[in-house]
């Protein structure tokens, strides 16, 4: 997003952080964390056998429910996700409460198949093996609620601290993997996210929450969500700040730059609002975010060690959904949008022309509006039918960057567009085994003009608990504004799109009552993949329709849920993503990716322990060299309804302070960046 690149609260608050830095100062402390947690597990286990012993009628504890999870995300309708056209995952808010998950990125990390980059200013999400550095997630679909939250500049998907809504608010994240533009259109390439926010019946009542955590980080939260007849209401907002770390950069180990020291450079600071209202057929959801966020990596050439350099991002969004059932096969589901993204990003440089440093400001501005109108109909028990069409106009998408002083204006790009679209797809039961989905969009735009993408999964349900998908799809991502951006007459002539196509077969059984397990092959396909290189006359950074990808693997999800509240999930991917033309593996593309998540109850009432754990396999960088493998391991202890009313938990992230470092882009001197070491977070929730 750096444009340059192409040149060269309380007293309570007070109190019980400095009672926790006081703690964690300790080293003996987070021993005795760790042991204490230790001798619970091993407690745990004794317990959990005893209980499950007590446990009475576990033959109906919780196949139904693993075979039987609700989707909406996957065919635009209420369905089993054993019968949707993909492999589905749904992570829901009790698993973020008890896992202790801070962000969406933090939700994503814990997906098989997903892994997250940090860049120390955004959080980049790589899907099978394809993530790279600097990417700014173009190639998945974010929706909250059903509706489009990739911005009309970038087309960039928040994820880290500057997505638009508290993670205390999700109900439920739908991840549905592989190409979807057959519903969606542009971005739907490797996979839909779609976050749905609770209801205020959920809620039913009035919430406070705050918490304290490392790196002098405190967020503090307020709702208030109640069932009023006929309506239902949800109001929140929320607000974080962290002071950050002091950051080494060996890269930057000179008298002059701190000995690599940046100070007080790693600072994150977040507000959010949001406003909800249902009445049964109609829902009003608005939302508002502001980020900012200091860059301590010295990028794009700035200059190290100085606060000046950071960015600013804001959000607005607004959306209106109508949905109806008429006659007894017939519903109409309506919706109307407007929304606003701001970017401004502040650069300090120096010229060694000039003594004095140079300001650059970076500024992007995208508003947009649209519309959607989609019919269901349901034909003699064996053909469901989805049809609709979607407009979205951009407004604004506009991109400036220039120098303060002395002023030079890299450009100033202004422009608008519109889409249009059409779509259709058809649910067919062939026979009480046998289910066929087929489905087609349409999309044409005024820039480029237009592309359709078909899928196809046939569905066989070979016994009650085993289920195989043959899916076929194809998908594309549209050239964004900033790609396009015109930066000399004729310099960057139009883009394609990005094509991708996959092959996939799924199978999906219940091993026992407890047991569910899920695994898939897929080979994917992409073409006119747009990437950056530098134009040998101008000697600029532009896009091109250059490289050409491929990408095939497996995975497998075990997951498991008992009546005694015990819970366990596990993953493993096995992925190999390649360059066609030098049959090299991409960068930032590990071979291996492996997950494990254990929630379990404790001796008393309402006492959880939980532990998130992943492994990432060696990625090779930029420079060509590579980073590390390496295993993290999160914990989080849970009491709800502790005085009925209060909620308080304690987490330690990377609780064996594992060093490890992502991979960084071309705007970073350094090839790979630290990640952070142990850290950890405490919350208190109220309820009124």
């Amino acid at each position: 997003m750096r444009l340059r690149k192409i040149f060269s609260c309380g007293l309570l608050h007070a109190c019980l952080l400095g009672f926790i830095r006081s703690v964690v100062r300790a080293a003996y402390v987070v021993r005795v964390f760790l042991c204490c947690f230790a001798i619970s597990i091993a407690g745990l286990l004794l317990d959990t056998v005893t209980l499950l012993a007590q446990t009475t009628d576990l033959s109906q504890a919780s196949l139904e429910e693993l075979l039987n999870i609700k989707v909406t995300t996957a065919s635009r309708y209420l369905q089993c996700a054993e019968v949707a056209p993909s492999l589905v995952t749904v992570v829901t808010a009790n698993e973020i409460q008890k896992y202790g998950y801070r962000t969406l990125a933090d939700i994503l990390r814990s997906v098989g198949g997903f892994y997250v980059t940090y860049d120390r200013n955004y959080s980049h999400v790589g899907v099978r093996g394809f993530n790279r550095a600097g990417d700014y997630n173009t190639r998945i679909l974010l929706l909250v609620n059903g509706h489009r939250m990739n911005d009309a500049v970038y087309e960039l998907a928040y994820v880290g601290t500057e997505f638009l809504l508290d993670v205390d608010l999700i109900d439920r994240v739908e991840v549905i993997r592989g190409p979807s533009s057959s519903l969606y259109g542009t971005n739907a390439f490797f996979a839909v996210i779609n976050v749905i926010t609770k209801s205020g019946a959920q809620v039913d009542g009035a919430e406070f929450s705050t918490e304290l955590g490392s790196f002098g980080s405190y967020k503090g939260r307020v709702t208030y969500g109640k069932q009023f007849r006929p309506f239902q209401v949800l109001l929140s907002g929320s607000y974080y700040t962290s002071a950050g770390q002091n950051l080494f950069f060996p890269e930057f180990n000179t008298p002059t730059d701190n000995f690599g020291v940046a100070v007080h450079g790693d600072d994150d600071r977040s507000r959010s609002l949001l406003a909800q209202i249902e009445t049964g057929k109609l829902k009003l959801f608005a939302a508002y975010s502001i980020r900012e966020k200091g860059i301590p990596t010295a990028s794009f050439g700035d200059l190290f060690n100085d606060p000046t350099s950071r960015t600013f991002d804001g959000f607005r969004s607004f959306d209106v959904q109508y949905q109806t059932t008429f006659s007894r096969d017939w519903s109409l589901s309506l919706r109307g949008s407007h929304d606003v993204y701001t970017y401004n990003g502040r650069y300090l440089w120096k010229d060694p022309n000039i003594p004095q440093p140079i300001l650059n400001l970076d500024l992007a501005r995208g508003e947009w509006w649209g519309g959607e109108a989609r019919v269901i109909h349901q034909f003699f028990e064996q053909h469901k039918i989805t049809a609709g069409t979607e407009f979205r106009q951009n407004l604004r998408q506009e991109q400036q960057a220039y120098d303060v002083q002395p002023f030079f204006m890299y450009w100033d790009d202004r422009r608008s567009s519109l889409l249009g679209a059409v779509y259709a797809q058809d649910e067919f039961s062939l026979s009480r085994k046998f289910l066929l989905n087929l489905g087609i969009r349409h999309d044409r735009y005024s820039s480029f003009g237009g592309t359709t993408n078909p899928r196809l999964a046939l569905i066989y349900q070979a016994r009650e608990a085993t289920t195989l998908k043959f899916l076929y799809g194809s998908a594309f991502r549209a050239p964004n504004a900033f790609e396009t951006r015109s930066i000399t007459p004729g310099s960057n002539p139009t883009l394609q799109s990005e094509t991708i196509s996959t092959t996939e077969v799924v199978v999906e059984q219940g091993l026992t009552h407890h047991l569910h397990l899920a695994g898939s092959g897929y080979y994917n396909r992409i073409n006119n993949l747009i990437s950056e290189y530098t134009d040998p006359v101008a000697g600029r950074r532009l896009y091109r329709n250059l490289d050409k990808v491929s990408s095939k693997g497996l995975e497998f999800e075990l997951s498991s849920k008992w009546l005694s509240g015990l819970e366990a999930r596990a993953s493993y991917n096995l992925q190999r993503t390649i360059d066609r033309s030098t049959a090299q593996v991409l960068t930032n593309s590990p071979l291996h990716l492996a997950k494990l998540g254990i929630i379990a109850p404790l001796p008393g009432k309402h006492l959880f322990a939980s532990m998130d754990s992943w492994y990432m396999s060696r990625r090779s960088t930029l420079a060509g060299s590579s980073v590390g493998g390496f295993p993290v391991f999160n914990f989080t202890l849970l009491s709800r309804n502790l005085g009925e009313h209060v909620d308080l938990s304690a987490s330690l992230y990377n609780a064996f302070d594992k060093a490890y470092a992502d991979p960084g882009a071309e705007e970073h001197i350094q090839d790979a960046l630290r990640q952070d070491g142990r850290n950890f977070r405490v919350k208190l929730t109220f309820r009124f």
